[in-house]
């Protein structure tokens, strides 16, 4: 028979969880396994109210599982090998261009001078 005050209810369920913890458990799983969008959207939300967490659960479980890690990172170095280059050549050259129009900029401060072709 439940309890007619929530706060009852829960202090009573927190009770009967803490003398059955096998069992809480084994229901825990169930409802797990009938609700995956709910449980996936409660991970969502208790990440979203707890950010500090995150850096330290991936930071320790690098610390824990190095070895993988790696092999993690070396795989998708390979798979983005060839974005990453073609990535990285057009900030250089957007970095060559700035430096130039910067350089130029700085050598005529007053009046319009036309920039010279690259």
């Amino acid at each position: 028979m439940p309890y007619k005050d929530p706060e009852n209810q829960r202090e009573a369920d927190r009770r009967w969880r803490e003398a059955n913890p096998e069992k809480a458990r084994e229901a825990s799983r169930r409802w797990r396994e009938a609700n995956p969008e709910k449980q996936r959207e409660a991970i969502r939300r208790w990440h979203e109210a707890n950010p500090e967490y995150a850096r330290w659960q991936s930071h320790s479980w690098r610390e824990a599982n190095l070895e993988k890690a790696r092999a993690r990172e070396a795989a998708y170095r390979a798979a983005n090998r060839e974005a990453r280059l073609a990535y990285i050549a057009d900030y250089k050259a957007s970095q060559k261009e700035a430096k130039r129009l910067h350089a130029v900029e700085a050598t005529f401060a007053l009046g319009y001078v036309p920039l010279p072709p690259l």
